[in-house]
């Protein structure tokens, strides 16, 4: 089953991930970079993106 793209704005979609990092226990671990973890979580299981990955044309067409 494919999983609908959500574009948050990009502050939203921002806030989101500190909120989640911020939550992390090891977030300062120099081997894991929470950050990154989130964001590919967010965008390869939830599908979800800021809304920057979106070419000019695909944002026209949104609108």
């Amino acid at each position: 089953m494919q999983t609908a793209e959500h574009y948050l704005p990009d502050e939203t979609y921002e806030a989101l991930v500190k909120a989640l990092t911020d939550k992390m226990g090891f977030q300062n671990h120099p081997l894991v970079c929470a950050r990154t973890e989130f964001v590919t979580a967010l965008g390869e299981i939830g599908n979800i993106w800021p809304a920057s990955v979106l070419d000019d044309v695909e944002i026209a067409e949104a609108a």
